[in-house]
């Protein structure tokens, strides 16, 4: 009977080696949501994947792998205590280790995180003095109700835009974000949104943050969500005159809706994507200049049509860092 094993002598040392198997292909390509809490499940995208493997946080902490919730292209993973920032170390029981495409809770080139960097106009804190979850917000001395508790934090405080547009083509409070870097807004000064990233080609960086939307306040298609850098001496504080833009649309889906599934969620938009002019998105802007690029503007703008929609977006850790 033929044997599926053969010996080989290397160096004194005997390796049994398996014939007619292949390696897996291994991949750590993304995660649902980077930014996860101790004892919570964290979802990851790629391939290869085996409840029967480890997985390993930085400073060689083991998740615990779900069992029930993994298969070749997603693996859940329990979150160990005290799991910092960084690559995260897959090991199979047989081949060898594979590093993620990406970090886990990546705190690099931090423009809002809502802690530290409080110079930020504009939305609502979602939190109240005792740090617990508003359930009013104050628009005009006006209590307006929210028609969904804020979810729990996934890192300290994040912002809200919550809010009816309905005047074309405006900023109002309930629906922009806006960092401002002049230091009498109390920003850090004339210093590139990217940080030490800055110096790295355009081709090899992304914006991310991270959402949460309600399937009880769905967004709608109609306005978009515009994001573009302004320059430190920025026309009406942001600049969007000034700054290639990119349109995030993520109702582009059959039912022209949009909304975070169990939980918050990752985003993830290269830089080269910021590329439209303010007076069309038919008209290419030439690309950022992330020396000169300062502040930061998350905002709810366009046409809303015929039947405004009520928006409830919750967002944090806008960054800038490498793709890989």
């Amino acid at each position: 009977m033929k044997s599926n094993f053969f010996y080989s002598i290397i160096a004194g040392s005997m390796l049994l080696i398996t014939t007619g198997c292949h390696e897996k292909n291994i991949t750590m390509q993304s995660m649902k949501c980077e930014f996860v809490k101790a004892g919570d499940e964290a979802v990851i995208y790629g391939s290869g994947f085996s409840a029967d493997d480890e997985i390993f946080f930085e400073n060689n902490l083991k998740g615990e792998i779900v069992a029930s919730k993994t298969n070749d292209s997603v693996l859940t993973v329990i979150v160990p205590e005290d799991a910092k920032p960084g690559k995260l170390c897959y090991i199979p029981k047989h081949g060898k280790k594979v590093y993620s495409n990406f970090m886990f809770r990546d705190n690099r080139g931090i423009i809002i995180d809502f802690d530290g960097y409080r110079s930020t106009w504009g939305g609502f804190d979602p939190f109240n003095e005792d740090g617990e979850p508003i359930k009013v917000v104050n628009k005009n001395d006006s209590i307006l109700p929210l028609p969904v508790t804020p979810p729990e934090a996934i890192s300290g405080h994040y912002g809200l835009l919550y809010g009816i547009y309905k005047e074309a083509w405006t900023m109002k409070r309930e629906t922009f974000l806006q960092y401002c870097a002049k230091t009498e807004y109390d920003g850090r000064g004339n210093h590139s949104v990217a940080g030490d990233n800055a110096g790295l080609p355009l081709e090899e960086l992304c914006l991310k943050f991270e959402v949460y939307v309600p399937k009880e306040c769905t967004f709608k298609s109609r306005p978009r969500v515009e994001m573009f850098f302004g320059p430190y001496e920025s026309i009406n504080k942001h600049g969007r005159e000034q700054s290639p833009i990119y349109a995030w649309t993520p109702c582009n889906t059959p039912t022209g809706e949009f909304y975070t599934k169990d939980g918050w969620e990752t985003i993830t938009i290269p830089l080269t994507e910021f590329n439209h002019s303010y007076e069309s998105d038919e008209i290419k802007a030439d690309p950022i200049n992330l020396s000169t690029a300062t502040n930061f503007t998350f905002v709810i703008i366009g046409d809303p049509g015929d039947s405004p929609s009520e928006n409830y977006l919750c967002v944090d850790n806008f960054r800038i860092v490498p793709i890989k």
